[in-house]
């Protein structure tokens, strides 16, 4: 495992809202231990919602996965779910910290939150990638992302089931690369491998 200083450390970010939770769970179902990156799932979620997202897809992978605590170091080989109710920030010192401040678009995680700090953290992003929802939360994060240099994805919004979150991202930036449905997974895969 790595320490929370180790310079090869790489991040793949994903976000989502509303209709993007099936997309989660088949991408983790891509996942097979090792994975070279730590990937970062940032899921639209109510204040008060239990569900532990670790529980639910633990039978879909055997990388390792958490909710992560406040100053926990960020490890390869690791799947990170953002809690509810608070904002999940990338650390230049390679840890996690939560914020509780205002809701971005009404959402807390904000997507934004976490794709902007990881964009300012120094730590090389091999690929973030935004889904379904109904918000324009994630579109300036991926947009910092993209202009920093690292590949950005959107799902194409004719297939995306709330179409409004990719259509914001492309509205923002033009030149992300679109995850087409007839090699939706396919593409995912080979970035995560």
């Amino acid at each position: 495992m790595n320490s929370a200083t180790d310079e090869s450390l790489s991040l793949v970010l994903i976000g989502g809202s509303s209709g993007s939770f099936v997309i989660f769970e088949e991408i983790i179902k891509l996942l097979k231990n090792p994975i070279s990156s730590a990937v970062i799932f940032v899921l639209h979620r109510g204040r008060y919602s239990s569900s532990v997202l670790p529980d639910l897809f633990k039978t879909k992978t055997d990388v390792h996965m958490s909710e992560p605590h406040h100053l926990d170091p960020i490890t390869a080989n690791s799947i990170y779910f953002a809690l509810p109710d608070y904002h999940l920030l990338v650390g230049a010192d390679h840890r996690f910290y939560y914020d509780h401040t205002e809701p971005d678009f009404f959402s807390r995680p904000s997507i934004d939150a976490t794709f902007i700090s990881a964009a300012l953290s120094g730590i090389p992003v091999k690929a973030a990638m935004l889904f379904s929802g109904s918000s324009q939360d994630g579109a300036e994060g991926l947009k910092l992302l993209a202009e920093k240099g690292f590949r950005t994805y959107v799902q194409n919004p004719e297939f995306a089931e709330f179409p409004r979150m990719p259509e914001e991202a492309l509205s923002k930036y033009r030149q992300h690369n679109l995850l087409e449905r007839d090699n939706f997974y396919k593409t995912i895969s080979d970035l995560l491998s």
